[in-house]
């Protein structure tokens, strides 16, 4: 399991036992594919589709970048996809390297779960200081507020989880196939599931208080999307990990013990990516920031363009967290710069 740790399978000293699991010979699924082999060649496919697509929509956005604000968030939500396809495609091909992967994954999400915070703010008003007076005006000061804390509290908490799992697991104290109280991964589980489960709802409780202000924008889909991505991989995870633990995992002459428990979850997240990425072409469409010639209005946007050459300063604003970092250290109402 660890690094370092005893390999005897003793619990008494309440290091991580092996899992006596002995694969039966294997035969192939395909041709001379094995299934692993075979899953990593879809899931390299997936992969590969899910980022042509998303990059695709990052491109639009930033070289029709009107509202820096919003698209700077939209562009860090997207970009979830590529993550999640290409940790899911490497937690296929190094199965052992898996419990190491996803919480990098889990960490980007819970970034991008903050990304998508502000850019509910960047809907009520852009400017900081208009959207203070509004919320202040509008009674939604407590709803902003939690969702403000449940919001930024995530990647702080998902951090510390990425951190302690690396360490456990490297002295063999995590313990994935284990549910006692004395191994860390039923601890970091329920953290993590306490977490998701705050920011999740906290925000949800901030866009009904806001909803009858900024029903032009559709957030509701949006909303969907995204949180769809972080609670399908997050109870997928749960699942999984109860069915490995629980010793319910049987080897086949076709799927070996590493296949059932990480081999099928990543694949059918590198399969939901491909449908994810679609969805997302349509729900964080551009249209919405496209300024048009002629037209009477701009319906949003307003300056021109503000990605640069190739849209390389909308990259860069992506990229620059300052602004979730300034809302993790403040975490409170009329402290948050959007």
């Amino acid at each position: 399991m660890g690094l370092f740790h005893n390999n005897d399978g003793s619990t008494s000293n309440h290091t991580c036992p092996n899992v006596s699991v002995t694969d039966p010979a294997q035969v192939p699924l395909v041709g001379n594919l094995s299934f692993h082999h075979f899953i990593a060649i879809v899931s390299g496919a997936c992969m590969t589709f899910s980022e042509l697509v998303s990059f695709y929509l990052i491109f639009r956005h930033a070289t029709h970048y009107s509202l820096p604000k919003e698209q700077r968030q939209v562009i860090r939500i997207i970009f979830v996809i590529p993550v999640s396809a290409v940790v899911s495609f490497l937690s296929i091909a190094f199965n052992d390297a898996a419990v190491y992967l996803k919480p990098i994954e889990d960490l980007y999400e819970a970034f991008a779960l903050a990304g998508f915070f502000l850019l509910l703010c960047a809907f009520v008003q852009e400017s900081d200081e208009e959207r203070q007076r509004f919320i202040a005006m509008s009674g939604t000061t407590k709803q902003y507020l939690a969702a403000t804390i449940g919001a930024f509290q995530f990647p702080v908490i998902i951090l510390v989880v990425l951190v302690v799992t690396e360490i456990t697991e490297a002295i063999g104290t995590y313990c994935a196939t284990s549910s006692k109280l004395y191994f860390a991964h039923i601890w970091l589980t329920v953290i993590t599931l306490l977490s998701t489960t705050v920011a999740i709802m906290s925000i949800i409780r901030f866009y009904k208080a806001l909803k009858p202000t900024i029903p032009q924008r559709k957030p509701l889909p949006k909303l969907i999307a995204f949180k769809g991505i972080v609670f399908l991989n997050f109870i997928q995870n749960a699942i999984f990990s109860f069915l490995t633990s629980s010793n319910d995992l049987k080897p086949t002459t076709k799927l070996t013990f590493k296949d059932l428990s990480v081999g099928i979850p990543n694949l059918i997240l590198s399969l939901e990516m491909v449908i994810f990425a679609l969805l997302f072409l349509y729900i964080y469409r551009t249209k919405e920031y496209y300024f048009k010639h002629g037209a009477g209005a701009v319906p949003l946007g307003h300056g021109g363009y503000q990605g640069g050459f190739l849209g390389i300063r909308a990259y860069g604003q992506a990229l620059n967290i300052i602004d979730i970092l300034g809302g993790i250290i403040s975490a409170g109402p009329g402290t948050l710069k959007g």
